[in-house]
């Protein structure tokens, strides 16, 4: 039996399935990419900026090897507490004082959107080229999870981690620690909402978070640079994506690099 299995897993590793093994690896580093999303890309809360990381995005997924990646998506009911809709009266762009769900005598600054990334929507999807770059990987050649986020339509979450209000925690923190995941490398949308939140999170949470500052985009320039220089003030490395590959080879490549 034990001579069956071998040749089983030496067959898998000619095919190229045999990742655990693989000596490209990311060791303990997931790749994080937050709500790319086709409503944030060019749906009813898209922007001109937003394309300009798929790329980068495709990169990080065609040319390493991760132990770990995760994917979120916003994941809104239709009377989602974040869409101007659910609020007579206001506008996308306004913003209201909302309790929090657990302590009513509180009360945070909610602001106010389109709707968007409603389930079974277009607009919900994770853009075509990176979902379909996920499903590829999905089983034999990485973990893949998807955290779906903001479905209590009483509070909005922009981490991936847990609700705007830390009422809810999704089960991302315990996913990375089963993994052994101890550095995160954020991309995706948008800078100075769900990536800010995330990435925050995750260095409370105590992991080295780094950002790949090509690999995410808002609605302007003045807007990214100041969620870039939050983030950094928080303990967030930055670092594009060229810098952070040639800082961070694989082993193979830096094998390579020995015996030149």
């Amino acid at each position: 039996m034990w001579a069956y299995k071998l040749i089983s897993l030496l067959a898998l590793g000619e095919l190229g399935l045999a990742v655990p093994f693989s000596s490209k690896i990311h060791k303990n580093t997931a790749l994080a990419i937050i709500d790319v999303q086709n409503d944030f890309i060019n749906g009813s809360l898209g922007s001109p900026r937003a394309s300009a990381i798929l790329p980068k995005i495709y990169q990080l997924l065609d040319n390493h090897e991760w132990p770990f990646i995760f994917a979120s998506q916003d994941w809104h009911p239709p009377d989602h507490v974040s869409f101007a809709s659910s609020h007579p009266g206001e506008l996308a762009g306004d913003s209201v004082n909302e309790s929090f769900v657990d302590t009513p005598t509180k009360v945070e600054t909610q602001a106010l959107y389109a709707d968007h990334c409603i389930p079974e929507t277009w607009g919900a999807e994770i853009e075509r080229g990176v979902r379909t770059r996920l499903h590829a990987l999905e089983g034999y050649r990485a973990p893949v999870h998807y955290v779906k986020k903001a479905q209590d339509h009483r509070v909005d979450s922009y981490s991936a981690f847990a609700d705007n209000q830390y009422h809810r925690f999704t089960t991302l923190h315990s996913e990375l620690g089963l993994h052994g995941i101890e550095t995160l490398v954020v991309t995706g949308l948008i800078t100075n909402a769900c990536v800010r939140g995330t990435s925050i999170d995750g260095v409370k949470l105590g992991y080295e978070v780094v950002l790949i500052e090509d690999a995410t985009e808002t609605l302007s320039a003045e807007i990214k640079a100041a969620a870039v220089a939050e983030l950094e003030g928080w303990g967030v490395q930055v670092l594009n994506l060229t810098d952070w590959e040639s800082a961070n080879p694989t082993p193979a490549k830096l094998r390579r690099r020995r015996e030149l």
